[in-house]
């Protein structure tokens, strides 16, 4: 009898997967029945139609709002704009195509669809695709409230395709402003002045696992502190604030993220911080820290987590430590000691567990 290792089952599975997307992407893409020539804006099946697309001869600008997304656009020869508004980056696309990543806020998407129109000349169309289960309907209630109209181009396996054609110069309905504003009085160095966005992580307060992040953190005077995958910026506002003769550096893969962070540390007069768009998987082995701080992204699990641990391990000085705070803690200490040779739990509360380690003298 023939015997398949699990490891073996799970890439036959895969492969299937893959076909089945690729399909599905070239069918979205069919739908459009994009021409030679065609200008041409991806935001995306989740990001990933690039490929489908070169083969349209279509003159394609992918714009993303994640470092990675747009150096794999780069990396395919097509032209890849890292922005949170398309409109910006291009004004007379024929066609639009967007697929909203399985985690997107519902503003976010809402702000991509009047971003989308503002991207279109007139007569051009947008094609949007999502699941049932994923928000695909009131995403094309939406569509059809903007563009005044919108039909039901397609369906592949369990996803519908919408399409809307821009008809006039101006939208059926006011762009949606989806920022949201608050103070926060309670933490070191309060107040804090915070704004934030839609597809920003929670961005109508401060979470838990970050509160108690800060209640844990000890930054010295002098520090040079990293907040990696800053978010709007809460950990680096802190650590700027009390390394008052030191500075905080603050990084996110997304630049919508950034942005908030960067008008944060403007709006609190944080001058010893800085944001900046960066894949932070790779840190910048020029840069020395004492401490770095995260709450990483707990969706990505060990692909983004992991990376960090031995990034830290590189870019900390003798005696600098890092801090994070994860859920499900095992996994992340037996990484931590594997590089570092030591690690400890500092504090646990309900879910949340924050994890320490420090590089010896």
């Amino acid at each position: 009898m023939e015997y398949n290792s699990p490891f073996i089952l799970w890439q036959s599975e895969l492969r299937v997967i893959n076909a089945k997307n690729t399909q599905a992407r070239e069918a979205f893409v069919d739908v459009a029945d994009v021409q030679v020539g065609s200008r041409v804006l991806d935001l995306g099946w989740e990001g990933d139609c690039l490929e489908c697309l070169q083969k349209t001869g279509a003159r394609v600008t992918f714009v993303g709002e994640d470092i990675r997304a747009v150096q794999k656009a780069e990396a395919l020869r097509t032209n890849g704009v890292l922005s949170a508004m398309p409109a910006q980056v291009i004004s007379d696309a024929q066609v639009v195509f967007y697929r909203p990543a399985q985690r997107s806020a519902k503003g976010q998407v809402f702000e991509w669809i009047d971003q989308s129109f503002q991207a279109l000349e007139k007569g051009g169309a947008l094609y949007l695709a999502g699941q049932r289960n994923r928000g695909i309907r009131s995403y094309a209630a939406y569509l059809h409230a903007v563009f005044g109209n919108s039909k039901r181009a397609g369906r592949i396996g369990r996803v519908e395709i919408y399409s809307a054609k821009k008809e006039q110069d101006d939208p059926c309905q006011a762009p949606v402003d989806n920022r949201m504003t608050f103070e926060l009085r309670d933490l070191p160095g309060s107040p804090y002045s915070v704004e934030t966005r839609a597809g920003v992580f929670s961005r109508d307060g401060l979470d838990n696992g970050t509160r108690l992040l800060i209640d844990c953190m000890e930054v010295r005077p002098t520090d040079q502190v990293l907040d990696w995958g800053c978010g709007w910026g809460a950990l680096g506002m802190v650590a700027a604030r009390l390394s008052a003769k030191g500075s905080a550096t603050l990084v996110d893969s997304n630049i919508r993220a950034v942005s908030c962070a960067k008008g944060n540390l403007r709006r609190n007069r944080i001058c010893n911080g800085v944001a900046r768009v960066e894949d932070a998987r790779v840190l910048d082995q020029r840069e020395k820290f004492d401490l770095i701080v995260s709450n990483p992204p707990f969706h990505d699990g060990n692909s983004a987590t992991y990376p960090l641990i031995e990034g830290a391990f590189r870019a900390l000085r003798p005696g600098g430590r890092l801090m994070l705070v994860v859920m499900r803690p095992e996994a992340y200490l037996k990484h931590i000691r594997r590089i570092f040779g030591h690690g400890s739990i500092v504090t646990q509360k309900d879910e949340y567990v924050v994890l320490h380690a420090h590089i010896g003298n």
